[in-house]
């Protein structure tokens, strides 16, 4: 009976609480594209489209816009078979590892130093950004949903961060795994899980 009560109470905290703060001040968010590089999205796929109105927006708005592109491990004695997907990936053309074309990077962007962890706090760089900045929003978006932005929403959930997951700016392993991200993995970790069109509308357009 205690327990039921104590996971009611919670359950009311989160709806009532966590997700009621939708605001999005412009000093305090930053839009994070996560290995948004040619290796994972090519110019003229819908997804490439979307991530650029992302970065349209960001920008519109005033929010800060970082680029956390991903590089390979091939060196690691342990890689995962999530590392080796990443690999392969990134070794198939000799720009694989340029930012995509899409999403800029704008002069008024962060491009943060490629990584070879899948969440982007595994760059030091990452939690001294948001200190410095007095970051307290992250709106996730990328290609690799169910490896590298689920790594990095997980992690951004243990730092008293307010997350925001962009659904139609996502794309992962398979539409099943994406599927499973959207709907049940994310919305656990995420305070709003939300497409592009409701985002423009909370952020004033």
């Amino acid at each position: 009976m205690l327990n039921s009560l104590l996971n009611a109470a919670t359950g009311w905290y989160v709806r009532r609480g966590l997700r009621a703060y939708h605001h999005y001040p412009a000093d305090k968010t930053a839009v994070v594209l996560i290995d948004v590089q040619r290796a994972f999205v090519g110019s003229g796929q819908p997804l490439s489209g979307s991530l650029a109105e992302l970065a349209r927006l960001a920008r519109s708005r005033g929010f800060l816009v970082i680029h956390a592109p991903i590089a390979a491990d091939a060196g690691a004695p342990l890689q995962t078979p999530a590392h080796r997907q990443i690999e392969r990936a990134l070794s198939r053309q000799a720009d694989a590892s340029d930012i995509a074309p899409a999403v800029g990077p704008s002069p008024s962007d962060v491009v943060f130093p490629a990584r070879k962890t899948l969440s982007v706090f595994g760059l030091p760089e990452t939690d001294a950004l948001i200190e410095a900045r007095g970051l307290e929003h992250l709106i996730l978006a990328g290609p690799l949903a169910d490896l590298t932005v689920d790594s990095s929403l997980r992690d951004a959930a243990q730092r008293d961060l307010h997350i925001t997951v962009v659904s139609d700016c996502l794309a992962a392993s398979t539409p099943a795994a994406l599927e499973l991200e959207v709907r049940h993995t994310m919305p656990r970790y995420a305070h709003l899980v939300t497409d592009l069109g409701d985002l423009k509308r909370r952020t004033g357009g």
